[in-house]
């Protein structure tokens, strides 16, 4: 988990609905306790599984204004403002596009200073309204729009590094002319992106896979053993890097690991390539799921499958095979 500092938040709002953007000119009171839903968006934003980093020039504008809005409060609200007025016109081309609120956080992760442009669009919620006419009265439901929950996750986001010069992203997808698109970085930002952490994680349960039905290093699916691999990483708080990953996983294979290697560059991995956010749970990460070939699903620990414990898999000559579960004091259902 990041250790997160936060020095000063403002917002702006994007009212899509009446063609126009509300200003503010104070920051948020970061008095302690009347923060949660700042906090808890910061921390959704923070470790959003398909954040992407943009490959950017070093000049690029909002590195630029990132730098400004650093030096002090004028400058800071001077270019969010900006920033605001530029994402409310890419914003205006995108069909129902909903009102919004771009919070601006300047803030440390890790020590290194942070410029988070977060875009929280409203969610269309039905409440209970009581209208009175003429003596008689009605109780009904009429559609309101309201802030996103603070447990929902960031759709839209800049994440500005001050410190490394870099930028990523958070996108949503929206009806652009017709047909489902992304806006933000092709209109707005116009960078490179590179694969995000859910995209780096599928790269290497593909390739181990793929490489395993070449070279039968694995007896079963090998993307236990990946996730064997990654609970060991997690639990000793060391990097993962997608690449030494999967070449680890492929044990003393020379030849699958440099088939896995290959392909890894092929797609885009490098040795330095890192997963920040790991798109799963330790708690998921750790159990594993046989899909059978009628649809039945057997869950169990990953090492219990790994090393054969508690379960047991015979096959008869006519190649179908029972499973055999043992060491069950109870049995419940979910």
């Amino acid at each position: 988990m990041n250790t997160t500092i936060i020095d000063k938040i403002l917002i702006h709002m994007l009212d899509m609905e009446h063609s126009q953007i509300l200003y503010s000119d104070q920051f948020i009171d970061l008095i302690e306790g009347t923060t949660e839903y700042y906090d808890k968006k910061i921390e959704k934003c923070l470790t959003n599984t398909t954040i992407k980093e943009l490959v950017v020039g070093s000049e690029h504008h909002l590195l630029q204004a990132a730098k400004n809005m650093i030096i002090d409060d004028e400058q800071f609200i001077a270019e969010s403002k900006k920033i605001a007025q530029d994402l409310f016109a890419v914003s205006k081309y995108v069909e129902e596009m909903p009102n919004s609120n771009l919070m601006f956080v300047e803030c440390k992760v890790d020590g290194e200073k942070m410029i988070l442009i977060m875009k929280l669009n409203y969610k269309v919620t039905p409440i209970s309204i009581v209208e009175e006419v003429e003596g008689k009265r009605a109780i009904k439901f009429v559609n309101r729009q309201s802030l996103p929950p603070k447990t929902s996750a960031v759709e839209e986001a800049i994440i500005i590094n001050v410190d490394k010069s870099t930028i990523s992203l958070i996108e949503k997808r929206f009806q652009i002319d017709g047909k489902p698109g992304y806006y933000l970085n092709e209109q707005y930002i116009k960078g490179e992106p590179k694969l995000t952490d859910k995209q780096k994680m599928s790269i290497v349960n593909k390739v181990v896979k793929k490489v395993d039905s070449e070279y039968n290093v694995f007896e079963g699916d090998p993307t236990a053993v990946v996730k064997k691999e990654m609970i060991d990483l997690v639990m000793e708080h060391l990097p993962l890097k997608p690449m030494e990953i999967a070449k680890k996983v492929m044990g003393d294979d020379y030849n699958a690991k440099e088939e896995v290697e290959t392909i890894m560059r092929d797609l885009g991995i490098e040795e330095d390539d890192e997963i920040v956010n790991v798109p799963l749970s330790l708690d998921r990460m750790s159990r594993c799921k046989l899909v059978l070939d009628d649809d039945r699903i057997v869950e169990l620990n990953v090492e219990d499958y790994l090393n054969h414990e508690n379960i047991m898999t015979e096959t008869d000559m006519s190649g179908y095979s029972t499973i055999t579960l043992k060491n069950i004091k109870d049995i419940k259902i979910k």
